[in-house]
């Protein structure tokens, strides 16, 4: 029996454009061929936008009323990519329609805020889940698969980052995703929230925040031109203030007792785009870094000789999660990149709206990954030890 999925998509930015580019690639999975997703609606304030949008990525529709979107009852899943801010007001009207419901991260601005949007998400019916895409690469997938089996032993010390430059030019346009207020969090959150949530896809739950740097480099920006979006917007000649992090230095503490460094920025001259998790075990370690996305790196004591022993870099194939279904050609060494996570993560959406089954990437999931940020916080503040779960110097 085949199962139509009407699909529709709230946001024609960035973010929204790349689940637009899951959706359409993503029967290539041969365990959905029962799946018949049809790309209905594409929803955006800006109907220009929208309508680009739609035509590039093959939606037969685009509109600007958010409200009369959500009340069609055609569209049956709903992917949600909008600014940070707009997530408590249009998250909750997503839930209440009992569409299936796909949001990009973060999910709130604070712990708090995110704590009562899953709440929502809990008591629905839907589907309802969160895109930490990162997770779907093959590369990360099977390194936490090698560390959580086992193949370095107990973990240790963790080493996490995520490196970016789309904020180092002072002349980048005063976004939303500069403000404090709008954000929840500068390089902390924006980017940040992946680096946590890949780190504790590996290792394992941070259980306290030791200590807490932010610190802000660029303090004032050009404000955007109307209408302008994305990096690369427009600007004008009246600039603002920067009111969020450019840089967050994190020293935390895992579940089962291990340490780790988790570094952000997004002023990264020279690295455009690199999210990375370093394991050290008692017997080896195991890396990952999202520029070389289709490999990842392996040591294990004894393997081999001394003279010959050391990390192996291994390439991913059909025998890593999400390869084959997502790998433009099924065989090892063919490359996958962060394309390719989108695609991965819709996959295993539309998966669960058939199934009626949960998301591994709920709302829950975000929620922890914001505990940690929010602890980040009142380290920074307070200089001070905080524990995730109470909130809490410890």
């Amino acid at each position: 029996m085949t199962t139509t999925i009407r699909i529709g998509i709230i946001g024609a930015g960035m973010a929204g454009q790349a689940h637009a580019f899951g959706y359409r690639n993503a029967m290539m999975a041969g365990d959905l061929g029962d799946v018949d997703v049809q790309l209905h609606t594409i929803a955006d304030p800006n109907l220009g936008l929208a309508q680009s949008v739609a035509k590039r990525y093959g939606f037969a529709n685009a509109v600007a009323d958010i409200d009369a979107f959500l009340a069609n009852p055609e569209i049956d899943a709903v992917s949600v990519a909008l600014p940070n801010h707009l997530h408590a007001q249009i998250l909750p009207k997503v839930i209440a329609s009992g569409k299936h419901l796909f949001a990009e991260k973060p999910i709130g601005r604070t712990r708090e805020e995110a704590a009562w949007l899953a709440g929502l998400a809990e008591a629905s019916s839907a589907v309802t889940g969160v895109g930490f895409s990162f997770r779907r690469l093959p590369g990360l997938a099977a390194l936490a698969q090698a560390v959580q089996g086992g193949a370095i032993g107990q973990v240790h010390t963790v080493r996490a980052w995520y490196n970016a430059d789309y904020a180092a030019d002072p002349a980048g346009a005063l976004s939303w995703r500069y403000s404090q207020e709008l954000s929840g969090g500068g390089a902390l959150l924006d980017i940040g929230a992946h680096a946590i949530d890949a780190a504790q896809f590996v290792v394992g739950p941070v259980t306290r925040v030791l200590n807490s740097t932010l610190r802000t480099v660029i303090t004032e920006r050009p404000k955007p031109a109307a209408g302008a979006i994305g990096h690369g917007a427009a600007t004008t000649e009246e600039r603002g203030p920067v009111t969020n992090d450019d840089v967050a230095l994190l020293t935390v503490e895992f579940d089962g007792g291990a340490v780790g460094q988790i570094t952000l920025s997004r002023i990264s001259s020279g690295i455009p785009n690199s999210l990375g998790v370093e394991a050290f075990g008692s017997e080896g370690h195991a890396l990952f870094d999202s520029i070389s996305a289709g490999e990842f790196h392996l040591f294990q004591n004894g393997v081999a000789t001394s003279a010959t022993n050391g990390p192996r870099r291994i390439f991913t194939g059909p025998e890593h999660p999400y390869f084959n279904d997502v790998a433009a050609m099924p065989g090892a060494g063919v490359g996958t990149g962060y394309a390719e996570a989108f695609v991965a993560e819709i996959q295993e959406f539309l998966r669960c709206v058939r199934d009626g089954s949960p998301m591994d990437t709920d709302f829950n999931t975000a929620v922890k990954m914001m505990r940690v940020v929010g602890a980040a916080l009142d380290s920074a503040a307070s200089n001070a030890v905080i524990d995730i779960n109470t909130h809490q110097q410890a």
